[in-house]
């Protein structure tokens, strides 16, 4: 009786490790599966770590490596601390009208933004074809605001036909 519980506890002590390995495995290939997947969503904002736009800084492009998939978007991230600070919180991060110029979506018009001419207003970042469209909003961004809102309320249903190409 001693010899086959000795037996079983070897049986375990070597079985345990070998199945947490296994699964393990298994979960670091279904997220390989699932970031490959998302290589075929369009990209986000031009490839720019969204979550740089906070920092107070410039916006900067992220690594190709470095993503992850929202909302039928890629994004790219300058760092692993970058992307999980997206995953915490993606609504924080995310450009709104999934990255459609701000000004144009409140003129019910759809045209992509340029990344590097943006607003942060109310936590939330706010991306521009131009220059010119981004002082046009500043002159009245609330009431701006309220109408790209409504726009977008109507138009997000209709999400894969208004992807903002870069």
């Amino acid at each position: 009786m001693k010899k086959f519980l000795w037996t079983a506890a070897i049986s375990l002590a070597v079985a345990v490790p070998t199945s947490a390995n296994n699964f393990s495995f298994l979960t670091e290939t279904a997220v390989a599966e699932r970031q490959e997947a998302s290589k075929d969503l369009p990209l986000a904002i031009g490839g720019y770590d969204p979550t740089l736009y906070f920092a107070g800084g410039l916006p900067k492009p992220g690594n190709a490596a470095i993503s992850y998939a929202f909302e039928g978007q890629r994004y790219y991230f300058a760092n692993y601390e970058s992307r999980q600070s997206f995953i915490d919180d993606p609504k924080k991060y995310a450009p709104q009208y999934a990255g459609h110029c701000a000004f144009a979506m409140s003129e019910h018009q759809t045209s992509a933004a340029n990344p590097t001419v943006f607003t942060i207003q109310d936590n939330k970042l706010f991306l521009f074809e131009n220059e010119m469209k981004l002082e046009m909003w500043k002159t009245n961004s609330r009431k701006f605001r309220i109408l790209a809102d409504k726009r977008w309320e109507l138009e997000a249903k209709n999400f894969s036909k208004f992807r903002a190409e870069f």
